[in-house]
């Protein structure tokens, strides 16, 4: 019987909630949503009538762009 595998990180969609994603990059829940509003971040998704979230790889190609960025990395 073959076990059945387990998707890496990058091949899984998944959501996380605003705070916690400001908190990963660094950054203040309200600068989040600023740069959502810059549309240098989201997209942003409705998870409920009061709640929304990122997905995870939005927050990950932001902060590898920040990264980027500091080594004077041209894209």
């Amino acid at each position: 019987m073959q076990t059945p595998s387990i998707p890496s990180h990058e091949k899984v969609a998944a959501l996380e909630k605003v705070p916690h994603a400001a908190k990963r990059m660094g950054m203040s829940t309200c600068s989040a949503y600023r740069e959502i509003k810059a549309g240098r971040l989201g997209p942003l998704v409705k998870v409920g009538e009061r709640a929304s979230a990122l997905p995870s790889a939005a927050v990950d190609a932001w902060i590898q762009a920040r990264i980027d960025e500091a080594q004077g990395v041209a894209k």
